[in-house]
């Protein structure tokens, strides 16, 4: 069993700052208990619209192994700033992040997964999130989770 990650954000319901109706700028993320063998960590996040179907909101790997990971990286297949990482494609056909756009009075759910790995992986940039799962495979080391809301 793999050892966890604890992973949080610094706050339970989205600031319009992280959303389609701001800024549309990704989050801060603190990861706590990176093993030492790690190399690099991947992003992995969903989004859950209520009653509707999970789509892939972001998808980022190669990223330093830090303990906080600055907000707003911009779209793009590989970003030097706030960190180097490379980003694959969303569900919403962009690459980067994408924040929560509930319609009025409707709940979405945002899921992000961080992934400790134990290499950089050989992932072209532009990649899907079925493609990051797939070069993973082997050299996961670690997983942790955090669960946010955005209302409409």
């Amino acid at each position: 069993m793999m050892p966890k990650l604890a992973v949080k954000l610094d706050f339970d319901e989205f600031p319009p700052e992280y959303t389609c109706r701001g800024a549309n700028r990704s989050p801060p993320i603190r990861v706590e208990g990176i093993l030492s063998n790690i190399e690099s960590l991947a992003i992995l996040a969903t989004a859950s619209p209520e009653g509707g179907e999970s789509r892939v909101a972001w998808v980022l790997w190669n990223l330093p192994s830090v303990e906080q990971i600055p907000a707003g990286f911009p779209e793009g297949e590989t970003v030097e700033s706030p960190l180097h990482a490379r980003q694959g494609r969303n569900d919403f056909g962009t690459l980067g992040y994408r924040g929560p756009c509930p319609e009025a009075g409707t709940t979405e759910v945002y899921l992000f997964r961080v992934y400790a790995l134990d290499l950089d992986l050989p992932l072209a940039s532009g990649a899907t999130w079925e493609d990051l799962v797939r070069t993973m495979e082997g050299s996961m080391n670690q997983v942790g989770e955090v669960v946010v809301f955005a209302t409409g």
